[in-house]
């Protein structure tokens, strides 16, 4: 799902460049982003809408939140602690190409935006009509967007880049042991199209499964085939889209991983190869993923 910002975005700042200063992912690395205490030092809040994983950070969890400054509305925010550099700029290699880009063309190295992250991708609308922008700071990636005034916008963005670098309450710096990852996605490699399987990945350095967030994507890697919540449930009368403008509406597991150790992949209805992605997020938003092919049958 692009990412909208609902104007005309006439400037477009590119520092995703090769040439960039390479990060070595030897050493220290961010272990973690506790949202709680940076969206309180950032002087933001969550809203009542449940976070998810991928939405307008395709490598992250997004959050629906809400901010006192005035002129200044985010429409959309997400983050994610990757397990090492490399892996961060896939992701945002991933939501650059899932973002609208501008009519004007603009690239400058630092440029006026060079103090956010050690790379950023920052799209803002002529005047103050809002924008959006992807930054990296070391392995974590944040993107939002926003309307109204771009200073007090890119004045956020800012703050929540010097909190990740100075703050050790909001996110800890270490090494992953082990590193993180999705063992085993537990689906097989063939099955029946519109099948509902019952599956049991396997996980490695992501603690509880019951805290975790699951989520398969279909191949198109916008279509949600399905999700746990923060406690493992999965959320009642999900939407299951597959490879097709067409969807199904499925009441589906409400149970906790920990109670019955399952968790239910939703299988595309076009016969095939179908390529798929597990995403797994804990509660402290580092994340992993893992491409796997199912061969879809009648």
């Amino acid at each position: 799902m692009a990412l909208r910002v609902g104007v005309c975005l006439s400037v477009y700042v590119l520092v995703l460049v090769s040439g960039a200063p390479a990060l070595a992912d030897e050493g220290e690395v961010y272990t973690a982003l506790k949202q709680g205490v940076l969206f309180a030092r950032a002087g933001l809040r969550m809203s009542e809408k449940e976070p998810r994983i991928g939405g307008p950070a395709p490598g992250g969890m997004s959050y629906h939140v809400e901010t006192d400054v005035p002129q200044l509305k985010i429409n959309l925010f997400g983050v994610g602690v990757h397990t090492s550099r490399a892996a961060a700029e896939e992701v945002a290699k991933g939501m650059i190409r899932s973002m609208s880009m501008g009519e004007d063309v603009y690239v400058n190295q630092p440029g006026p935006y060079g103090d956010i992250g050690d790379e950023r991708h920052v799209w803002t609308g002529g005047g103050d009509g809002g924008g959006s922008l992807v930054f990296l700071r070391q392995n974590i990636s944040v993107v939002f967007s926003w309307s109204g005034e771009n200073a007090r916008a890119l004045a956020l963005a800012r703050r929540i880049d010097e909190l990740i670098r100075t703050d050790r309450e909001v996110a800890p710096r270490g090494a992953f042991a082990p590193t993180p990852e999705i063992v085993a996605p537990g689906v097989s490699a063939q099955a029946s199209k519109k099948a509902r399987l019952t599956i049991t990945p396997e996980f490695r350095g992501l603690g509880e499964r019951a805290d975790l967030r699951i989520t398969v994507l279909a191949p198109d890697r916008l279509s949600k085939v399905s999700e746990t919540t923060m406690d493992g449930r999965s959320p009642p009368d999900i939407v299951v889209r597959g490879p097709r403008a067409d969807s199904l509406s499925d009441t589906v597991r409400k149970r906790r991983p920990d109670e019955d150790g399952r968790f239910i992949v939703h299988i595309p209805d076009k016969v095939g190869p179908a390529k798929l992605t597990m995403i797994v997020a804990t509660p402290d938003n580092v994340i992993v993923t893992k491409e796997f092919t199912v061969n879809v049958t009648e």
